[in-house]
């Protein structure tokens, strides 16, 4: 093979690889850009995930401290039930 003919098969391949690409790019483009609204909607989520989590577990340390203060509470209570008790005993 000569010189003009290595020239012409990659020139034809380089011409054809480019029409496949194009092609493709033609075909493919409303799935990427399906996908790229998939993945923002992904990404929003997961942030909306997130702040879920974050407003979940603040919730459950709020609870923990309410739970500590009902317990002094109730044992307030229960020692006036008792003073109460005592006093109408004498």
């Amino acid at each position: 093979m000569t010189l003009d003919h290595w020239t012409e098969l990659i020139t034809v391949g380089i011409a054809v690889t480019g029409g496949v690409y194009a092609a493709l790019m033609v075909i493919l483009k409303p799935f990427i850009n399906d996908l790229k609204r998939v993945a923002l909607s992904m990404s929003e989520t997961t942030r909306k995930i997130e702040r879920l989590i974050d407003s979940q577990n603040s919730m459950h340390e709020e609870l923990i401290a309410s739970k500590g203060e009902h317990q002094v509470i109730n044992q307030r209570i229960d020692n006036i039930e008792e003073d109460v008790s005592e006093l109408k005993s004498k």
